[in-house]
């Protein structure tokens, strides 16, 4: 019998959660097999812009792509994404001290759901990686990247890497809930 996570990305225009916005979120409810950590499909992904009510840091511009101009007059679809964090076993984010609280203060009943960091939680240096950032762990796993820091891309992209397998037949994904669940 399979079960549901949920992978989810959000960029911001700066990094504080308690001063910044989010102007974009994506995640991808997938099913997986709990006894692997093999993916058994894709059963939902949504992707939104968010008005941020002010102009975008041109830092910020400069890290994910997007204008004030590209966002303004969007709104996310919250029942959609309500529906995905109620139906995920787990919510996993490449680094969860960052999305969660965006993520929590536009929905907070993402405090209700299990988290999981697949940056912290997964030992990336022990394991002989020299950084545990997404892009370069993409890239140290051969994983092609058309486009990064979007958030469904990048959503996605960390499902890829929660994919791959270890020299011992684990998928990082069955690594990352075991230690969750420990």
């Amino acid at each position: 019998m399979t079960q549901l996570a949920a992978i989810v990305d959000v960029e911001t225009t700066g990094f504080s959660s308690t001063n910044d916005e989010v102007v974009e979120l994506g995640i991808v409810l997938f099913s997986f097999d709990p006894a692997t950590g093999r993916l058994a499909g894709i059963v939902e992904e949504y992707c939104g812009l968010r008005d941020p009510g002010r102009p975008i840091p041109q830092g910020a511009t400069d890290q994910h792509g997007l204008t004030w101009e590209d966002c303004r007059g969007h709104a996310l679809d919250g029942d959609a994404i309500r529906r995905i964090l109620r139906c995920a076993g787990v919510v996993i984010a490449h680094n969860q001290s960052f999305d969660r609280p965006f993520v929590s203060r536009l929905f907070p009943e993402a405090e209700t759901v299990r988290w999981a960091c697949s940056m912290n939680g997964i030992p990336w240096y022990r394991k002989g990686f020299r950084s545990k950032g997404l892009q370069q762990l993409l890239r140290a796993h051969s994983l092609e990247v058309e486009t990064a820091h979007r958030a469904l891309d990048d959503a996605r992209n960390t499902l890829r890497l929660l994919m791959c397998e270890q020299p011992d037949g684990r998928t990082y994904l069955s690594e990352l809930l075991d230690a969750l669940n420990s």
